[in-house]
């Protein structure tokens, strides 16, 4: 699941181990399973549950910023200024 700058994750752990993964604060559900950041789907478990180890793959997905589109203009500037 593909996180939008809005969505605030909350760590979440699963009720098949013991990983903890990041769900976006907007696909939240009570009772339904959940789709963490790293594409996980999961049943959450108990609140009473201790939390697990930290999903290696949500966090690299939450630290690292997506890829940006190079703007068309400063391509070009780019092009002229080698040409």
């Amino acid at each position: 699941m593909e996180a939008i700058p809005d969505d605030h994750p909350v760590w979440v752990t699963s009720a098949e181990g013991t990983a903890e993964h990041a769900v976006p604060d907007t696909a939240m559900a009570p009772g339904l399973e959940l789709e963490a950041v790293c594409g996980a789907r999961f049943l959450p478990a108990a609140m009473t549950a201790p939390p697990g180890k930290t999903c290696d793959e949500c966090l690299a997905h939450l630290l690292v910023p997506a890829p940006r589109e190079p703007e068309p203009r400063r391509l070009w500037r780019r092009y002229v200024a080698k040409h």
